[in-house]
This record gives C-alpha cells, structure tokens and sequence, in this order.
C-alpha cells in the first residue's frame, strides 16, 4: 500500500464529493489524494516518515475555483493603476475625492506622461454622472488621462489622451466600440467597448515582460489570500500567453491558471491543444481554457443589450428606447462560434443582458446542428439578466451559466433603482431557477471588477443582499451547499476540470483552502467574514499556516 508523505487529521473536511461527506482525516502522497475518511480508514496510509498535521477541528474544503476572472490584469490594474474605486471597494464617494487622487498622483510627475486610472463609477460617487471632457481637461491639463471604468466596457478620456492617440471628433467609431459625442458631433470624453478603448491605450506606455511578471506576482499573492487554487485569466492574448510561460519558468505562480485564448488578440498557433483542462505545463499549475468572447457590454454602462429599454437613462441617451446594443451581428457571431465549436473548442461568451444571451444560445444550437458534440459545456458567463424561457435552453443545449453572483451587493441597488426596474432586478444571476432545473451553474467575482473574494459570493448567492442590506430576490437564494459548490466542483466540471479538481477524493489534487469557521454551521449573514487560515495548492502550503 503506497504510504501518505502527509495525513491531515482531527478535522471538520468537506470532500465535496457526490454525497458532499463530511469527514474527519485526508492522506497524501506528494500532490495527489490518497484517502480521506475516518481515523481508521486513513491510518494505513500512514507510514514511519508520514508528517501528521492535526487540524485541531478546523474546517477544510477543497481549494476554490475561480470560475471567471482576469487574473493577469487584475495584478496589472491592482499595482500599476491608480486606484479610484468608490465604496466599499475604494474610499471615493464623489468627483472631488477622484479629483484629489489625480492631483495627488500628478504631483511631481513630467507634464505629457500618462495616468491611468482603474475602478472608476459614474453611478457611485453623489455626483451620479460622468465627468464632461472640459472637467478631464481640468482635471489634468498637461497630462494624457485615462480613467478605467469599474465594469471593464467604458473609459473617460480628457483631450491629451485623444491627440496622443490621435482621435479627433472626426474619427470612426472601430467594429464593436463607440466614441461618445455631443449633439454637435464633439467627443464627449467616453469611450465604449474594448475595441475603442484599446485605440487610445495604444498611445499609452505598453506593459513590459518585467511589468507583466510584476502583474502575475501581485495577481498570485491577492489571490491565494482569498483560497483560490486555480485562478482564470478569461481573454488572454499573445503577448500574456508568452508572459504566463516565462513566469512560470520562473516560478512565479503560487496557484493554479486556466488560459482563455481572446478571440481576435491572440496567435492560436500557440496553442498545443484545443481542449479545455488540458495542462499545458508538467505541474499542472498552467492548462487549456475556453476561447473567450463577448456579446455585449455591461448594464452598469448601458451597453449590456438587452430586450426591452433600460429603466432609467441619463441625459446622454435620450432615446427612451434604448436597449444597449450587441458586438457582434447575429449571423457574424453564429459564424465565429461555428468555426471555433467545428475544431473542437469550448467556446465561453460574455453576455450580460438578455437579448446578447439569445444571440448567444442561438449560436451555439446552429453550431451544435452544423457539428454535433456531447459534452461541449460552452459557457454564458455573466449570464445576469437570463429569461426562464433561456434557461429552459440552456439545460438542453447543456450549456454552463456563470452568475457573476456579487452584482446583487456591488450594483443591485442601482439596477433596482436605475438600470432595470424592481421586476428584473429581482431576478439577476437567477441561481435557484438554475438549480431548479439541475443545471450546475457557477459564481464569480470577474476580478479586476470586483475584488478576488470567493466567500463573498457565497455570501451573496446564500442572503442576496445589496449594498443598503435589502434583499433582492429572495426567491432566487440558494443554499449554503450548493452556493459552496458553485466555487469547486461546478467550477471544475465548467471547465472539464472535475477529475482532477473541485472535490477532496482520491486520485484528485490535493487543492485545499482551510477556513476559521464552518460556512455550514454560522449564521449565513457571517460567511462573507470567515477568515482564510491556509491555502495548499498541490499540497503545497501557499498562504496562511498549518
């Protein structure tokens, strides 16, 4: 019998395995999973160099999956952007606290160098609207100035930004993107949609290796403080994907990351494979992902599309009917999609409102029809503003929704109030109509959005709170478990994952976080709380201590 280099005992572990067992000893050889169960059942295993680690009652889980995040951008903007979040991500609570942070971070600094900004909201400071091109320019008269908004689809940019990157009132709108104008044809100072907002970041000073590596150390560090074991980088292109191999040799990671190749930034000919969970690395800690495309935008910025009109507009959009608008035509996306599904991939789709996620669910069943495949797994992530009818589609089209769960704390208050009205607010990230159906649906964070917290969304998924401590939704609430499960197992399986990830069983990686309290067992309204103690990637002992 092969004998455990560690046995965990005396513990409260949640396997997470088929019957969600609870048992009280885990064996170990090297990385993998030996046994777990009772004293007796784990004592064989044990052997005369076997190291004993007594839990002393604490709760272990398996490690948690981060299910949708931006794991190298989120270090970028975490150590390289200045930080202008509102609360109760930042301190920023109106335009003044924004403008003092600008002329704090300016002070000193050569007149023409760039600022750039992460964690801006329009609808988070007292103000309740964007800044205009003339207070940007104000704002920062000898400087190009980029203001990065919280939800990753929308930028301020005063008139330095634009010459440098030479935009003018004149200039075309990208595939996609959308530069804002006044009704007499003059940039307004926002910037829609990746596509334009990349067009004025080209003129910015690029990232380097070092300050890519610098990304990924800050990345690795945030996030398994927060028990995450395997980290996902959701749009990773060329120059990333070389970055994330040179940090690796350089044994940078700390967790684990799954790579999603970014439709139209990234050089496929790079890619060893098409399958998804496939290790691109010998230990594992690297592997295959989805590629990744989007839809639509974010509803914050009313560039989600969806069926009917927003709620409420500001007095930039005055059509009443304004429903945000898609990326892609119909007939363009089936195609893309197509191409991608008849070669084998996993296709993950960024769709937020309602009408981008018909697009999307008619996508993938034309590109099921032209090609069928068992078991593709393609995935809605966002999936906030998802119809019954579409849920009733995606069980059948097999199709894997990823809740970007904590919108109902960070933004349910305002999508109540101003984007979409009391009734579909009510139901964003419909968690239990999912599980209703037996669909294994999973939660994340979208990190750089929101920050790396795993238990917050729990937390959220669990109570449906909102910033202001109203419930929203109480009708979608899930239960403890099977919030817990859409941060392991479901995560794994999401991304072909699950025999080797999101469950404590033998044979599986010995990815584990350690928590100072039992999430089952406290008051739900307490799990956002739960201090992390140890996080193991590996059996590798990443954070905390033991």
């Amino acid at each position: 019998m092969q004998q455990a280099t560690h046995i965990y005992r005396n513990g409260t572990i949640l396997t997470m395995d088929s019957r969600c067992s609870i048992v009280s000893c885990l064996a170990v050889s090297g990385e993998t999973i030996l046994a777990v169960g009772s004293e007796a059942e784990v004592a064989p295993f044990q052997g005369p160099e076997t190291r004993i680690v007594d839990l002393g009652g604490r709760f272990m889980m398996p490690g948690f999956y981060d299910c949708h995040s931006h794991f190298m951008r989120a270090g970028m903007y975490n150590k390289y952007y200045l930080d202008v979040n509102s609360h109760p991500i930042g301190d920023v609570r109106t335009h003044g606290d924004i403008r003092r942070k600008v002329r704090e971070a300016l002070s000193g600094m050569p007149a023409g160098e760039w600022l750039l900004c992460a964690g801006y909201d329009d609808t988070a400071v007292a103000e309740e609207r964007h800044f205009t091109l003339a207070e940007l320019d104000a704002m920062a008269p000898d400087h190009p100035l980029f203001l990065r908004h919280i939800s990753g689809h929308l930028a301020l940019c005063n008139s330095k930004a634009f010459e440098a990157a030479g935009i003018t009132d004149e200039t075309l709108n990208p595939s996609g993107g959308v530069f804002r104008h006044d009704g007499n044809g003059r940039l307004t100072g926002l910037v829609e949609e990746p596509a334009a907002m990349e067009m004025v970041l080209a003129a910015s000073p690029q990232m380097t290796e070092e300050k890519w590596l610098g990304a990924v150390e800050r990345a690795t560090d945030d996030y398994v403080a927060k028990g995450v074991t395997t980290a996902h980088d959701g749009g990773v292109t060329t120059a990333m994907w070389k970055n994330y191999m040179t940090a690796h040799k350089r044994g940078m990671l700390k967790n684990r990351v799954q790579l999603l190749p970014k439709h139209g930034w990234f050089d496929f000919s790079l890619a060893p494979t098409v399958q998804c969970g496939t290790p691109l690395t010998k230990d594992g800690l690297l592997s295959m992902g989805a590629v990744k495309l989007f839809q639509d935008g974010s509803l914050q910025g009313y560039t989600g599309y969806l069926s009917n009109p927003y709620h409420s507009l500001p007095d930039a959009i005055s059509d009443g009917s304004w429903r945000g608008y898609p990326i892609y035509n119909p007939r363009e996306l089936v195609n893309i999609v197509t191409r991608y599904h008849e070669e084998g991939w996993q296709v993950a789709i960024h769709g937020n409102g309602d009408a981008g996620i018909e697009d999307i669910l008619n996508a993938f069943e034309e590109a099921q029809k032209a090609y069928p495949r068992a078991n593709a797994r393609h995935i809605i992530i966002h999936c906030q503003t998802v119809r019954e009818d579409q849920l009733d589609r995606i069980e059948r089209l097999g199709v894997v929704p990823s809740f970007f769960t904590v919108h109902t704390y960070y933004w349910g208050d305002r999508h109540r109030d101003i984007f979409l009205g009391k009734a579909r607010a009510s139901r964003i990230d419909p968690l239990r109509s999912a599980l209703k159906r037996g669909i294994p649906f999973t939660s994340h964070n979208d990190t750089s959005v929101t920050p790396m917290d795993p238990l917050l969304s729990v937390w959220s998924a669990v109570n449906r709170l909102t910033g202001s401590g109203k419930v929203l939704g109480e009708d979608q609430t899930v239960s403890v478990l099977d919030a817990l499960k859409s941060v392991t197992i479901w995560g794994a399986y999401q991304f072909h994952e699950e025999r080797m990830k999101g469950s404590l069983e033998p044979g599986k990686l010995a990815d584990m976080v350690i928590l100072g309290e039992n999430p089952l067992e406290i008051a739900p309204e307490r799990i956002r709380d739960i201090p992390i103690l140890a996080t193991l990637v590996g059996n590798r002992l990443v954070y905390g201590s033991l």
